[in-house]
Parts: C-alpha cells; sequence; structure tokens
C-alpha cells in the first residue's frame, strides 16, 4: 500500500496520470510527421532527415589520422571508439541530457534493452526524469559511465533546451525522499491479497463456466480486468518482484509486456505528444484534438454520444496488436521475445481449455 501511494505521488507530481486503459493501435499503424520527428529528435543517430548542418555540429572528435570516430557500447554500458563512417555514410552523435550531463548515447543505443527507439526520441532532450521512473537503480548508476558529448555540442544544446525548472529540482528532490524513507518497498501482505483476488475469479469462473455461463462470463471479464490492472504495475516496476512477475499480463490476460511498454511507458514518458504518444492515437474513432479539416470525421461531432462502441472493441484490438508485436519482436530479435511468445499461447490453450467457445 505505501507502495501505491508514493507512486501515486509521482505520477502526480509528473503531471502523467491518465487513464492506463485507453484506445491505441499498434506502433505501425501510427504516421509521424516530418515535423514532429523534428520536434523530437533533431539530431539523428540514424541519419534521418537530418540537415547538414545538425550533422557537422554533431560530428564526433577526430582520430590522430584524421578520421572522424563513433561510440559502440554492449549491455553493460562499457563503450570503445570505432570508425564514425562506413561505405555509405557517417554517423552522428545522439545527444541526451540526464541529471544536467549531456551524454553522446549513439553507440548505446542499440544495447538498449528495451530498444533504440526510445533513446532516438530523446536526441536533443533531458530524460532525466524518464531515466530515474523506468530503471533500476543498477540501471540509473550505469549511464555515468557512457561518453559525454563533446562540449561544444553540450553548449549548442545548453543553449537551446530549457534548464531545470524549481518545480522539476523539487520534485527529484521529493522523490529522492520517498525513497530513501522506505516508500518504494514492496508489501508482499498486499500484493498476496490482489492476487488472491483474481485467483478467486479465475477459479469462480472455471466453476461455473458449464453451470452459469452468464455467471462465468462476468466472472471471467473481472478477471481480464484485474490481470490487465496487475500487469500493468508489473510492467511498470522496475524491482526484482515486477521483473519476475512481468509474464503475468501475457499469462493471465493475453497482453504482452513488450507491447505494452512500447505503447503504454512511451505515454507516460512522452506525454501527449502528436505522432509519439501512442494512447492519443484514437482517431477517426475519438478525437483527442481537432484534427485538419481533411483528416476530421463527421463521426467528431457526435463521439460523446457513442464512445463507448469503440471502446468495447478495445480488448480485442490489444490482443491482435499484441500478437502483432509479439511476431515482429521475435523476427526482430529483441529480448525475451520467444519466452513471451511462449506465455501468450499459454494463455490462450488455458483460456481455450477451460472456457471453450460455444
Amino acid at each position: 500500500m505505501m507502495l501505491n501511494k508514493a507512486f501515486s505521488s509521482i505520477f502526480l507530481g509528473l503531471g502523467l496520470t491518465s487513464t492506463a486503459y485507453s484506445f491505441s493501435v499498434a506502433p505501425s499503424r501510427i504516421a509521424m510527421t516530418p515535423s514532429s520527428r523534428f520536434m523530437t529528435a533533431r539530431f539523428s543517430a540514424v541519419v534521418d532527415d537530418v540537415s547538414t548542418e545538425s550533422k557537422s555540429d554533431k560530428m564526433t572528435t577526430l582520430t590522430v589520422d584524421g578520421q572522424p570516430t563513433a561510440w559502440e557500447c554492449d549491455e553493460e554500458a562499457e563503450c570503445v571508439e570505432v570508425p564514425a563512417c562506413d561505405e555509405q555514410d557517417c554517423r552522428t552523435s545522439l545527444d541526451v541530457r540526464l541529471h544536467g550531463q549531456w551524454y553522446d548515447l549513439s553507440g548505446w543505443r542499440k544495447a538498449h534493452p528495451a530498444g533504440a527507439h526510445w533513446i532516438d526520441w530523446y536526441d536533443g532532450r533531458d530524460a532525466t526524469d524518464v531515466m530515474d521512473a523506468f530503471h533500476s537503480n543498477k540501471a540509473r548508476n550505469m549511464y555515468q559511465r557512457l561518453p559525454k558529448s563533446k562540449p561544444e555540442t553540450a553548449a549548442v544544446l545548453d543553449a537551446t533546451v530549457a534548464p531545470y525548472s524549481q518545480t522539476e529540482i523539487n520534485f527529484r528532490k521529493l522523490r529522492d525522499q520517498l525513497e530513501a524513507d522506505g516508500w518504494w518497498e514492496r508489501d508482499f501482505v498486499h500484493e498476496a491479497k490482489l492476487l488472491a483476488i483474481w485467483t478467486s475469479l479465475v477459479v469462480g469462473a472455471g466453476l461455473t463456466a458449464q453451470s452459469a455461463p452468464p455467471l462465468s462470463t462476468l466472472l471471467l471479464g473481472l478477471a481480464m480486468t484485474n490481470a490487465g490492472w496487475l500487469g500493468h504495475d508489473y510492467i511498470h516496476g522496475v524491482d526484482k518482484f515486477s521483473n519476475f512477475m512481468r509474464p503475468f499480463a501475457a499469462v493471465a490476460a493475453g497482453l504482452g509486456p513488450t507491447w505494452w511498454s512500447d505503447k503504454h511507458n512511451k505515454h507516460h514518458a512522452l506525454t501527449n505528444e502528436m505522432g509519439v504518444d501512442e494512447d492519443i492515437a484514437t482517431d477517426p474513432f475519438l478525437y483527442p484534438w481537432a484534427p485538419d479539416p481533411k483528416y476530421d470525421s463527421p463521426l467528431r461531432k457526435i463521439q460523446h454520444l457513442i464512445f463507448y462502441i469503440p471502446f468495447s472493441f478495445l480488448f480485442a484490438l490489444w490482443r491482435v496488436d499484441t500478437l502483432q508485436v509479439a511476431v515482429d519482436s521475435v523476427e526482430t530479435k529483441r529480448p525475451d521475445a520467444k519466452n513471451e511468445l511462449w506465455f501468450l499461447l499459454a494463455h490462450y490453450f488455458a483460456l481455450l481449455t477451460f472456457f471453450p467457445l460455444q
């Protein structure tokens, strides 16, 4: 309970509180406009839509023989200098501010366990609060091993990126104080109670599947909702217990942790940024903002009356998206992707075995 209260304080402080279950789509369905790409990643390390001027500003240091170099890092954030240019192009730096210091993460992006796209979105931006909120203590210490940005690059970025406000500074002090006071310590008795509630719903649904199908359906729906919220907390968590329970959402609710992390963690990290935050990509069913007239829909004028209709299909859409992301993760060899796919298959095996379609 203390942990839950502490997290509530943190999310309120960041202004990131929102409905965790929002209508969303798979990453491939969102078309990011060039303007939003420039806004969020001005000096991309993948050399995509980067001007010549940006490249020159961000070029890495020169070796003795006059050739540019870049960084290559492993999963432990141990980095070495390598040639920046191959036969086709030259890699630029990718600079992110963490606790007031700019770091060149161009060599770390591919080794980042959660995927390179997270690093790319913060090019030329501050990621201090995201770093602290989404990473374990080990990871929060590892970043200091990464190479620092060139002084001239850091000077340019410091001149264009807003300094920390007093609110941000005070919030970080509050977070550190809460953690020091033990509010981050998990209450395992409370966790057992939550899991017992989910278990009782599943058992009740199974026992009444043949004798009382409507009741079984209700209990199963409640169990899925309960599993979704528990999985939400486990995937957000950064402690050992959360890591152990990370597959729970896949087994109990059919929702993949990788899909959830890519979609919902991005919502908290890049809240309400159009073209980035997938939790607000709800058009053409719901419009959080007035769209360009050529993309408008007559449904927008009555969406306050019919919103429950598209939301009724939400869970089914999530399941489809989850399977798509799970297969894609296996093909792209993302960490633990095969195990996650097996957990999802186990979910459907149990679901169709004990609750067969009739």
